[in-house]
């Protein structure tokens, strides 16, 4: 017989991610099965963020596989926030970064820029580097794992402002989320496909009117 335990962790300052979602673990829901007892397997309970008392059942996979965003009030790197960018992208039901992000701030966390090594100063400018691929009817374009910011897009093949379309719109998201918090940085686009080079062009040109980050004058 199997038997259900909760195990209520109300001090726990750990933020999750977890199906599409960060948000604080406060507590456990335990599966115990009486024939084997020492496998156990446990799912996290999240909690509503700073304005919310209710908790409920993480969507995601166990405990032990899901991963530790950072604590409660800690800011992290945009290339820490990309790598759960590109995992809400690809849940069954997608989030965007703009969803995660403020999930993040709901609970008292947010973003914060990386300094070069050599002078301790604020990197402002970031390379996005665009891997374009198509098959047939369908073409696929990605930012690397290694970029401060992820981008993906599905969309038809040659159909070079649709593919605008989808960048310039998560684009636009993460524009947003640097002027809330008062980040100035610029993003510039390239990409080694020559036949979409239109499309990186226009995305670099298109400015943008922002308060703290340069994306107003063409970008190269």
């Amino acid at each position: 017989m199997k038997h259900v335990k909760i195990l209520s962790m109300p001090e726990c300052d750990k933020l999750i991610y977890s199906g599409g979602i960060i948000a604080r673990q406060i507590g456990a829901l335990m599966v115990v099965d009486d024939e084997q007892p020492l496998c156990a397997v446990s799912y996290p309970i999240v909690a509503g963020g700073q304005k919310l008392a209710d908790g409920w059942l993480a969507p995601g996979e166990e405990c032990v596989q899901t991963p530790v965003v950072c604590r409660v009030g800690e800011k992290i790197s945009p290339r820490t926030f990309a790598k759960y960018v590109k995992m809400g992208m690809h849940e069954e039901v997608p989030s965007t970064a703009h969803e995660l992000y403020w999930q993040l701030r709901e609970n008292g966390s947010d973003l914060q820029l990386p300094v070069w090594a050599s002078n301790k100063e604020t990197i402002r400018e970031y390379s996005i580097e665009l891997e374009i691929s198509g098959l047939s009817e369908d073409a696929f374009c990605y930012s690397s794992d290694t970029a401060d910011f992820y981008f993906e897009a599905y969309f038809k093949a040659g159909d070079h402002d649709e593919l605008y379309g989808e960048l310039m719109s998560q684009l636009m998201d993460y524009m947003n989320i640097l002027d809330t918090e008062e980040l100035g940085a610029k993003i510039v686009f390239h990409t080694l496909n020559i036949d979409y080079q239109d499309v990186i062009d226009r995305l670099n040109s298109e400015p943008i009117d922002t308060i703290h980050c340069d994306m107003y004058e063409p970008r190269r």
